[in-house]
């Protein structure tokens, strides 16, 4: 089999992460040609020296896409957006020259959830093009939606799924922490929520519309909770020192309505001195399903892991907008 011809759209953390992943472990499945940006700090710089890497890999990041999506390009990785609206003209460049994407885009991961018209247009477009496109990563893209999924598949009846992810954010990088809070007061903290420099999880309501469209559950409705501040009680370290009282991080739920019951719930908590890091599937059913991995599956390695994995699986699909659930996964359908 020859090798894939593959493209970064986007070198910021995680496109410099699965840049480096590919040019270091990769090689003998994959080549790396090409690798657009729009930082003028970066454009025109050997990739390797970008993304940290001690050799040149003559590879030069530009900022003509044109140039970059070359005809014998098979996929583009594409890590620069986390919404639906930002994301799609950039997936509509790519696509328009027949190369398939698989993209970090967190609301890709079940666009219906988000906008139904906009993922339709997409949808099309990748048809048109003879193009695949695929949102995945770790989270959304597996562990709240696509292993709860495959963890349904031995069951005859479900009553309710509940699936918990806990993490210490001392153990994830610095814009991460920042992300959740860690270090602000309260009060800055309500500010930031406010003015929207903390969004919360992106990617529940994707998760539990695509586990209930999977299994086969009619949704009422997704209800998100708050974004709510963990405090830390004593003082704890991450990038920077935080003291008693101060944010340590996030908690954020949301339920699944099936007939008025909550049929699935969603459970997010990041923060920094977490004593226990986990990620928890309970199925209740026949029979139940009770998963726990322990500690909980690191979100940079995994989302990295998650975008190259399924890059020949995305190629090898037919065209059109695809989510983890269209990918041949086992699941109960209710």
């Amino acid at each position: 089999m020859s090798k894939l011809r593959v493209v970064s759209f986007g070198v910021g953390v995680i496109g410099s992460l699965t840049a480096k992943f590919i040019l270091e472990e990769k090689g003998s499945v994959m080549d790396l040609v090409g690798a657009y940006d729009i930082d003028p700090k970066k454009v025109g710089k050997d990739l390797g020296e970008v993304i940290g890497m001690d050799s040149s890999t003559g590879v030069k990041v530009s900022n003509d896409l044109g140039k970059v999506l070359t005809k014998d390009v098979d996929v583009a990785i594409h890590t620069t957006a986390s919404y639906l609206h930002t994301a799609v003209p950039q997936l509509e460049s790519v696509i328009a020259r027949g190369v398939d994407v698989v993209s970090s885009c967190e609301e890709l991961s079940y666009p219906y959830a988000v906008d139904r018209k906009l993922a339709a247009r997409l949808d099309q477009a990748a048809k048109k093009h003879g193009a695949t496109v695929l949102g995945t990563g770790i989270n959304p893209g597996f562990l709240m939606d696509a292993l709860p999924i495959m963890l349904s598949a031995p069951c005859k009846s479900i009553e309710k799924i509940t699936v918990t992810r806990r993490m210490n954010a001392a153990t994830r990088r610095v814009p991460f922490q920042k992300k959740v809070g860690a270090g602000l007061t309260k009060a800055e903290f309500e500010k930031a929520i406010k003015d929207g420099q903390i969004s919360g999880h992106v990617g529940l309501e994707q998760s539990v519309s695509m586990l209930a469209d999977a299994i086969g559950w009619k949704l009422d409705g997704v209800e998100i909770g708050d974004v709510k501040p963990v405090i830390a009680e004593s003082p704890a370290q991450g990038y920077i020192r935080i003291p008693t009282g101060r944010v340590t991080g996030v908690r954020q739920s949301a339920r699944g309505m099936v007939a008025g019951e909550p049929r699935i719930q969603l459970d997010f908590m990041a923060y920094v001195g977490s004593d226990e890091e986990y990620d928890r599937v309970k199925i209740e059913g026949v029979p139940p399903v009770d998963c726990t991995i322990s500690p909980c599956v690191h979100g940079d390695h995994g989302t990295v892991a998650m975008l190259v994995n399924m890059a020949p699986k995305v190629v090898s699909s037919a065209p059109g907008l695809r989510t983890m659930k269209d990918m041949q996964l086992p699941s109960a359908f209710l």
